[in-house]
């Protein structure tokens, strides 16, 4: 199992220091987040973003994320197609083999069914992209209210129903214990469907009123990490666990010390959960 560091974590850091403190700490893999690769091309060639990861031990991972790529119409729909095939070429070039998909918040009187439908074709456009790139995409269901896709049970009829290999889900325990998703979903997804798995905690708060923010160290909070683990090593091996937080206090200490203290909780939390 690899342990890697979203990049998220360390808003702090650009795209070169994520290495480097990921690096330092003892990640395995480093997942890209799509503003600091932005941010990283500006001034480099896709050529130097291969040979910032041909020089170290720390690899790239998923980028995150196309975001709201569902329920689009017209240039809008366009765009997310543009964007997966510059993604796809971008993760290629890192040596990524994954592309997380967000859903699009979900818009006034837009039944499931419609919901479903237009997601899986989006996902089979986004999939036929990918694969010619070698990448698979990774559904993310966002359990935050009036999201289209919020659990883990609405993101697997979706992938079951798209039916491609290359189409998997991410695992978020904050999206699953924010947006309700039963322990009992997990003993219907195959573990190697599952490509990403985010791991994290929550503060001690009304689950409707917890936000991104609201996100520390595993293992320090509510979230029942594990049962959530039992659960999926009942299925199988993960491939990978990421650490994704959005934590503007852990954002104003030092880089090296943040991604010291953040493997420390990772491994830990990683060792009860995944036996």
């Amino acid at each position: 199992m690899l342990y890697g560091l979203n990049g998220s974590t360390t808003d702090q850091c650009t795209l070169e220091e994520d290495i480097l403190v990921a690096g330092h700490a003892g990640y395995d893999v480093v997942e890209l987040r799509t503003y600091k690769l932005e941010a990283f091309l500006k001034e480099h060639t896709l050529d130097d973003l291969a040979k910032l990861f041909e020089q170290t031990s720390v690899k790239a991972d998923a980028i995150n994320a196309i975001e709201f790529f569902n329920l689009k119409h017209g240039k809008k729909r366009e765009q997310v197609l543009k964007d997966t095939e510059k993604w796809c070429q971008i993760a290629h070039a890192a040596g990524s083999s994954y592309i997380i998909a967000v859903p699009s918040p979900r818009p006034p009187d837009v039944s499931d069914e419609e919901i479903i439908k237009d997601s899986v074709q989006m996902l089979h456009e986004m999939s036929d992209i990918a694969e010619k790139y070698q990448v698979n995409i990774a559904l993310e269901f966002i359990g935050i209210e009036n999201f289209s896709v919020k659990t883990l049970e609405a993101a697997r009829e979706i992938m079951d129903e798209v039916s491609r290999e290359n189409v998997g889900l991410v695992l978020d325990v904050f999206h699953f214990y924010t947006g309700g998703s039963s322990l009992d979903a997990i003993d219907d997804t195959p573990a190697e469907k599952i490509f990403v798995f985010h791991i994290n905690d929550a503060e001690h708060a009304r689950v409707e009123e917890l936000e991104d923010k609201d996100r520390i160290f595993p293992g320090l909070g509510v979230i029942p990490l594990k049962e959530i683990g039992e659960r999926v090593q009942q299925k199988g091996n993960i491939r990978m666990v990421g650490l994704e937080l959005f934590r503007p206090d852990y954002w104003e200490m030092e880089k090296y010390h943040l991604g010291e203290q953040s493997y420390r909780y990772v491994k830990e939390a990683s060792d009860k959960m995944f036996v």
